[in-house]
């Protein structure tokens, strides 16, 4: 399932909790900074303990143009 967020509404840790396993969330680049995103992800996959082969949050730019994509893989 796919989820797109447009507008500043979540805290950059919020995002993560709305993911969901197996679901990508598409985060506008115009509403939240791509480094934070990424830096967020870092803490997330930290606070949940994740090998870093197999990280539980997974970030890309490549899917969707304009927007950085969080995937939760387990």
């Amino acid at each position: 399932m796919e989820k797109i967020v447009n507008e500043h509404e979540l805290s950059y840790s919020d995002l993560f909790k709305n993911v969901g396993v197996g679901n990508y969330l598409h985060v506008s680049l115009d509403a939240y900074q791509a480094t934070a995103v990424m830096t967020e992800c870092t803490k997330q996959n930290k606070y949940a303990g994740s090998n870093p082969l197999n990280n539980k949050y997974v970030t890309t730019r490549k899917l969707k143009e304009g927007y950085i994509t969080i995937y939760q893989r387990w």
